[in-house]
């Protein structure tokens, strides 16, 4: 489903970003150094793709760091593991630590190992590492790893003071472009546990500001349609209402050009095209006071010294 995918790309930009955290989680005290990302590593496996690996050095020997995501365990995942590390061994001709890091809470135990047992004793044994990322939930909400903040939500109880915490974390990272990540990657993670009209008020003002992100858009794509509809009908509205507005001030004018004219005729005789020229510059507001003094001018020249008065102004 496609939401999927887009929660998978959450995760991938979170492995990509910031192996060294989850280095930290996996192998505490251990010095790893990351120096490179493969992306998109294809397994000779069918449709079998691995996203989150890494290049490590320990010391002068080049190693391969592979994470694995899991909101839950599946019953086949240390066969899996064990067929990844296999294959990306001989495929990349180093040797490959696996860490698994579990989002949601379990509370039986997980494996860290598949096994093959005959006659009921354990013949072969491929071990790996296990992340239980809800058992530092406590100390990433208290910003101890805030590039991790994101996945706060996949291991909590969901409600909208964890997206607020999440929120507080994110906007601490001074890097413009990794701000912008984390943020998209908090929104589409909690695409999983909220509505995604609650999480569009929520995080709209965060969500305008990544259009760029391209996933968003596809998560958003219902509310960013409904808000530009929105914004087409206020932009009509507020034409219509303009021009209306417009015309009616057009009508105005053109009304008092011609009262002004007739009280002129009426009272000196033919208008001076010159006049008339003159009359037809200034604005509906100048002409309605014009329509005064066009009755109280003792004659036409008065009249006139009016009227350039008024252009001088302008």
């Amino acid at each position: 489903m496609p939401q999927v995918n887009i929660f998978d790309r959450a995760l991938k930009i979170l492995a990509r970003n910031y192996p060294h955290r989850f280095l930290e989680l996996a192998l505490p005290g251990v010095s790893l150094e990351v120096v490179g990302t493969l992306e998109n590593v294809e397994l000779a496996l069918p449709e079998q793709r691995v996203d989150f690996v890494h290049r490590v050095l320990d010391g002068d020997e080049e190693k391969v760091l592979h994470l694995e995501f899991q909101v839950q365990h599946e019953a086949r995942l240390p066969q899996r593991l064990f067929e990844y590390s296999a294959m990306l061994t001989r495929q990349l001709g180093v040797p490959v630590i696996t860490v698994v890091v579990y989002l949601r809470p379990r509370r039986e135990q997980l494996p860290t190992a598949y096994e093959v047992t005959a006659g009921g004793a354990v013949v072969n044994r491929y071990e790996y590492v296990v992340v239980r990322l809800w058992e530092y939930a406590d100390e990433i909400a208290t910003g101890r790893w805030p590039e991790l903040a994101p996945l706060l939500v996949t291991m909590v109880e969901p409600d909208e003071r964890v997206l607020t915490q999440e929120r507080e974390l994110i906007l601490r990272e001074a890097d413009e472009e990794k701000r912008a990540d984390l943020l998209a990657c908090a929104v589409t993670l909690a695409a999983r546990y909220f509505d995604k009209d609650f999480l569009w008020r929520f995080f709209r003002e965060e969500v305008e500001a990544m259009r760029e992100v391209g996933f968003l858009e596809e998560l958003f794509a219902d509310q960013l349609e409904k808000k530009l509809e929105e914004g087409l009908q206020k932009g009509l509205q507020q034409g219509l209402q303009q021009g209306l507005q417009q015309g009616l001030q057009q009508g105005l004018r053109q009304a008092r050009l011609v009262d002004i004219q007739h009280i002129l005729r009426w009272r000196f005789g033919d208008v001076p095209v010159t006049l008339v020229s003159q009359l037809e510059e200034l604005t509906a507001a100048q002409l309605e006071h014009l329509v005064g003094k066009a009755l109280e001018a003792p004659d036409l020249e008065a009249f006139r010294a009016q009227v350039e008065a008024l252009l001088e102004e302008s």
